[in-house]
Formats: structure tokens, C-alpha cells, sequence
């Protein structure tokens, strides 16, 4: 059952601060799955999740566009130009204390998660269903994700920039270093080949018409030239930023998804 945004704010008011749960040398957000049932089955219920044949997986890192992303694959498949009026959090796999809930979601279901490639529903790679990747500029992520961070209080960071440029790139931060996890997703793209469609965050941004093309044609999803433009339009930065709900909204009231969503914001932050 999906949570109202009051009550959301309450659960979110009583959680104590904790230290960054952490498994195999990676930490992860605070979430109450990994408070209940530590990170380790957290991540063995992720490996042993039962997968459809028909199943998505949204798979990027931090701040490259998963929110984006689901909504461009959600409008492709359901053929619909409507904002999900839920969020991706309630099908992100990490975040789900029972991964037996998602039983109930009708195909096809799309699943996202920040984990590593390792770790994803071992049932979902051996039977080569879909994998849809985003990748963004390093500096862009890190730029935002530093943004993130001084909000997000699952991921209990409070510094400054330079702090924050440090634990990055040492890999030290939630979901562990961006080198790392973009390494494993090429590699698996070799290992696989046919399964990842790996879409990049600047060329959506700069022609979103031509890349929702080519994704509709991955998913095997048979789009006329007009409905990927009416795609395009209703996943644009500024009209999601205008009507989607921002699931962060419960730290802060205004919520820091939908922040800029720039190319190039890197540029004005320097590590001294």
C-alpha cells in the first residue's frame, strides 16, 4: 500500500539518524529496509527477486536521470502521455522492505535500483530480460548529488563542497564510486550483448525526440512520430518540474529531484 505524503513526513520525522548501512565495501541510503533487515539481505533479496519475462530494470547511479528515465519507459509502454501520479520509490528495489509486493503489479512491471550490475535479480540476467542504463557526465552527477546530499537525510552528509568532492571520488558516498559502477555496466554490455540499452543523459536532454526513438525500439514498442513527440514534451525538465510530485518534498517541503537538471552545472563549482 502506498503511503499519503503526511504520512510519509511522519515516518520520515521519528527515524534516528544512523550510520550508512554498508555491504561488501559499499554503503547505502538509510532506507528502513536496510534499517530492519541490514544491508546484506537487503541485498540477497535484490539477487534472489523473481523476475517477469516481460520485467524493465531502470539501472543507473546516482542523479543520472532515473526519474526522468522512468517516465519516458512508463509512457512508452502504457502508450500514455500522463505523469505517473505514484513514484519511482515504489518500485525501487532497494527501498522495498518486501520485494513479494511487487507480485501484485501488473506487467510490465519497471524496476529501478542504483545497485551495481552484481547485484541485480540473478533470475532477471539469466534470462536476458531488459536492462535500460543511463549514464551522465561524472562532474554533473557529482554536482548534483552533492545538492542531494546536504538535503537528504538517509544519506547523512553535512559539509562543505570540497568534503564532498573527497568522499566522491574516493568512493565513499552511497552506492559506492560512479567509476566503479559505470565499469561493471560496460563490461556486462560485452558479457550480454543485446540485454543493456545504454541511453546517454546529454543526448536525451539535446534531442529527446531522436533518443525516445531508439528507446520505444529496444522495448520493442511500436510509437507513432507523433506520440514520441507528445513523449518528449511531457517528460521536458520544465513540466516535470511543474507537475510531478517530488517524493523529497517530506525533507525539506519543496523537494530537490527537480533542481536544475542542467548540462554543464559542474563548471561552476571548483575543488580547492
Amino acid at each position: 500500500m502506498e503511503l499519503k505524503l503526511e504520512d510519509m513526513k511522519k515516518l520520515m520525522e521519528k527515524l534516528e539518524p544512523v550510520p550508512q548501512p554498508e555491504w561488501d565495501g559499499i554503503s547505502y541510503p538509510s532506507f528502513i529496509p536496510f534499517r530492519e533487515k541490514g544491508a546484506e539481505k537487503v541485498m540477497q533479496d535484490i539477487m534472489d527477486f523473481k523476475s517477469r519475462e516481460s520485467d524493465i530494470i531502470l539501472a543507473t547511479h546516482s542523479k543520472s536521470g532515473t526519474h526522468w528515465g522512468y517516465e519516458i519507459i512508463q509512457m512508452l509502454l502504457r502508450n500514455t502521455t500522463e505523469l505517473e501520479k505514484g513514484v519511482k520509490t515504489n518500485s525501487m528495489l532497494e527501498g522495498i522492505g518486501d520485494l513479494s509486493s511487487l507480485d501484485s503489479t501488473p506487467s510490465p512491471r519497471i524496476l529501478d535500483t542504483h545497485c551495481k550490475f552484481k547485484y541485480l535479480p540473478k533470475q532477471h540476467i539469466e534470462n536476458r530480460n531488459k536492462i535500460v542504463h543511463i549514464i551522465r557526465n561524472p562532474k554533473d552527477v557529482c554536482v548534483s548529488f552533492y545538492h542531494h546530499a546536504l538535503k537528504d537525510n538517509l544519506v547523512n552528509f553535512n559539509g562543505s563542497w570540497n568534503d564532498f568532492y573527497e568522499l566522491w571520488m574516493s568512493g565513499k558516498l552511497v552506492y559506492g564510486a560512479w567509476y566503479n559502477y559505470e565499469l561493471e555496466m560496460e563490461q556486462a554490455e560485452k558479457d550480454f550483448p543485446g540485454m543493456i540499452y545504454t541511453c546517454f543523459y546529454e543526448d536525451i536532454k539535446q534531442e529527446p525526440v531522436k533518443e525516445i526513438k531508439k528507446l520505444a525500439d529496444f522495448l520493442e514498442v511500436e510509437c507513432s512520430a507523433t506520440h514520441i513527440e507528445d513523449v518528449a514534451k511531457a517528460t521536458s525538465f520544465k513540466n516535470m518540474q511543474e507537475k510531478k510530485f517530488d517524493i523529497t518534498q517530506i525533507f525539506d517541503g519543496k523537494g530537490f529531484i527537480y533542481r536544475k537538471g542542467e548540462i554543464g552545472d559542474w563548471k561552476n563549482y571548483r575543488y580547492n
